[in-house]
């Protein structure tokens, strides 16, 4: 402790390492392990001898592979990148004398110094403690088809008076498509209460998947336990579909085919169907990509990650040219390679029926709607239970919170109520997760290049502030923008160009059924510098230093049997891959908390304010008012446009000694808004004997909103 205060790096090379020490301490035999030399190692400085090291120690301020296996790495920054980035830019003089006499060179201009250095113990265990399902079950890594079936079995097993498992459907090659119901059948069949319905649909987006599998353990192990989750079961039926693609699924998660395509496509135009797919050619068990020198490429390798690979300027020239495919080979030699691939993803999001254009012009929607077999039996399902008043679709990535509508802008949105509920929802949304964007799919990204910003979007700033809430939201945010629903292109005048996602599953969901649907985008990687734009620089740097280097395979060399000398390597998921360990759980966390959040403002009818005037001789005037406990409707507009809004019923009946001399006994109400009542319900009664007590019975239903019946003393 104080050996290294006052201590120079006395060589700093950009793209390399810096490094500090001296020869004043006894050498030390190596320790070469398999550690990788990446951005923030700290190794064993040393001379061609392998047992010089002492005292010097050198930073890596970029990936170093061809180091692996011949320092001693010993450690690894934890905070600081900044300060390492900032010292590796530094001028450095070319050629200097160094300590021993030799000619070094790399020194800074201006002395870099280390002013303290000290011991600092710190807890490096996992912050957040892994939660145990049924004491075998965990969120801290994804499940695979067997065991995602297991625990919902497990789960229904253990908690049979609240869950059941059942088959959505069968999948394109035969699995199981599984639905988890929660309810409690002692406040009514699922069938009667408003029902949430909550699913994950693409292949790859695996996070998704286990939110909706953790908020299945979240109902079941907290009720009776947490008062809120046990109204929110008691209240409400839950259809939880934790993966609609079980057979992308697979694939993506064992990285092997997902077997016989059930629907082949002709890709390449040749007459033939899947006849050339990837292979895994170096035989890791992995399918990654392929990159390699090409006259004609237009990509390079970075100058500040050699993983990465950047596009060259059209008249950039001096470095290599590289062209980067999917690993394999040229099956039907055509000179291309992996060009007609398996369907390894079955479901694309744009194949539902709302809104729905043709291949041709929408991708993914394929030659029909609902084409696909799954699809097809989930919205059969919704169709089938117009009990459902919320439908969630969870998705990856962007920590995003999404809503229609989806191929037009919110200034032509008809219904503006429903679009200041989705407004405010959203609002609270970024509330509840913590997320930083809440916006249309039509307006999300889009124009490319453009900030999500826009007046019709929701956001947080840099400090955290959430800005363009809707009036009233948040009063002491002085900068925050209050929109009206009304587009002004003066405001944005990009915001014309869209992002239009026909056939896509919250449209469905809206524009035919008036369901109140939700979408939502799950985890990021991290934006270290806060400038809105995760870049890959940012997901390198993540995988680095948060995910152990698990996520990337550094690119290494093979002999292709017809290109030559190539390097494979790269992402082992895919670009924006999702989390592992303990940020699993951490991000089925937020997005549980999202969809509490959602089913707690459920609409919930009550009998509502009742007024009740005495007019002599036992004779009474009683006014019954129906309000709406939860901030969604009862009915949205679009279900009252499409003739989807079933009325409220309320029946009256004289409970004892009690007589109706005027009213109807069975009122249909219109819809009611969020937090808000109908109209009073007029009714005459009379007493029949004053020394004996009177009531009148009042009930009320909904078929999004569910029961409510009170006996209401008349006197």
């Amino acid at each position: 402790e104080g050996f290294y205060n006052g201590k120079e790096f006395y060589r700093v090379v950009k793209g390399h390492v810096i490094q500090t020490g001296g020869g004043e301490a006894p050498n030390l035999p190596p320790e070469f392990s398999k550690k990788p030399h990446l951005v923030g190692t700290v190794g064993l400085g040393r001379d061609e001898d392998v047992n010089s090291g002492n005292s010097e120690f050198y930073i890596c301020v970029a990936p170093r592979p061809h180091l692996d296996g011949k320092y001693t790495v010993f450690g690894h920054l934890i905070e600081g990148y900044d300060t390492l980035e900032k010292i590796s830019e530094v001028e450095v003089e070319e050629k200097w004398e160094g300590p021993d006499k030799k000619l070094a060179m790399h020194k800074p201009k201006k002395p870099v110094v280390i002013e303290k250095a000290w011991i600092e113990e710190r807890d490096i265990s996992p912050k957040v403690p892994s939660v145990k399902a049924l004491g075998k079950y965990d969120f801290w890594h994804y499940y695979e088809y067997g065991e995602m079936t297991n625990y919902l079995h497990d789960m229904a097993k253990a908690y049979p008076e609240l869950a059941e498992v059942r088959s959505l459907c069968k999948s394109p090659l035969g699995r199981d498509v599984w639905m988890m119901v929660i309810n409690n059948p002692k406040t009514g069949a699922d069938t009667e209460k408003p029902a949430l319905f909550l699913n994950q649909i693409h292949a790859g987006e695996v996070i998704a998947a286990m939110s909706c599998n953790y908020t299945i353990w979240s109902l079941l192990d907290r009720y009776g336990k947490d008062p809120e989750v046990t109204r929110l079961v008691d209240g409400l039926a839950w259809y939880i579909v934790p993966r609609l693609d079980v057979d992308g699924a697979e694939a993506y998660l064992t990285g092997k085919p997902a077997g016989v395509d059930p629907h082949p496509v002709d890709d390449d135009k040749d007459g033939k169907f899947d006849e050339d797919p990837d292979e895994d050619l170096d035989g890791d068990g992995l399918i990654l990509q392929m990159r390699r020198k090409d006259p004609k490429g237009t990509l390079k390798i970075s100058s500040r990650d050699a993983r990465i690979m950047v596009r060259k300027a059209p008249d950039e020239t001096g470095l290599a040219n590289y062209t980067v495919t999917s690993e394999g080979i040229d099956n039907d030699g055509d000179g291309k390679i992996n060009e007609d691939d398996y369907q390894t993803y079955f479901l694309s999001n744009r194949n539902y029926p709302g809104n729905w254009k043709p291949e041709t012009s929408q991708g993914g929607g394929g030659v029909y709607p609902m084409e696909e077999r799954t699809t097809r039996a989930e919205v059969d399902f919704v169709a089938t239970h117009p009990n459902i008043a919320i439908y969630v679709q969870h998705h990856c990535c962007g920590r995003v919170i999404l809503r229609p509508p989806t191929t037009k802008a919110d200034g032509e949105f008809g219904n503006k109520q429903d679009l200041e509920t989705y407004r405010v929802v959203s609002a609270r949304a970024l509330e509840k997760t913590g997320w930083g964007l809440a916006t249309s799919v039509y307006d999300w990204m889009y124009p490319f290049g453009t900030p999500d910003t826009k007046p019709t979007q929701i956001y947080r700033d840099k400090d955290g502030k959430i800005r363009n809430a809707p009036r009233g939201m948040y009063p002491e945010n002085e900068a925050a923008r209050e929109f009206d629903g009304l587009f002004r292109a003066d405001d944005c005048p990009d915001c014309d160009r869209g992002y239009y996602a026909w056939g896509s599953s919250i449209d469905t969901m809206y524009e035919l059924f008036g369901i109140f649907s939700m979408g939502d985008e799950h985890w990021e990687s991290p934006d270290y510098n806060k400038d809105g734009d995760v870049s890959e620089e940012e997901r390198m740097h993540w995988n680095d230093w948060e995910m152990g280097s698990r996520l990337f395979i550094n690119w290494h060399p093979f002999k292709h049997p017809t290109l030559g000398d190539v390097e494979i390597g790269g992402w082992v998921r895919s670009r924006n891959s999702p989390p592992e360990g303990e940020l699993i759980q951490k991000e089925c966390e937020m997005g549980n908390e999202y969809v509490l959040y959602l089913a707690g403002i459920a609409p919930r009818i009550k009998v509502g304010k009742v007024d009740i005037k005495d007019k002599k001789n036992g004779i009474f005037q009683v006014e019954i008012a129906v309000e709406n406990q939860g901030l969604i409707p009862t009915a949205t507009q679009q279900a009252e446009a499409l003739g989807l809004a079933d009325p409220l019923l309320l029946e009256v009946s004289p409970a004892e000694n009690l007589e109706i001399l005027f009213g109807e006994t069975r009122v249909k109400l219109p819809r009611v808004l969020g937090y808000a009542e109908s109209d009073k319900t007029l009714c005459l009664v009379r007493v029949k004997d004053s020394s004996k007590k009177a009531a009148l019975k009042v009930s009320v239903k909904s078929q999004k909103a569910g029961y409510d019946t009170k006996e209401i003393p008349i006197k």
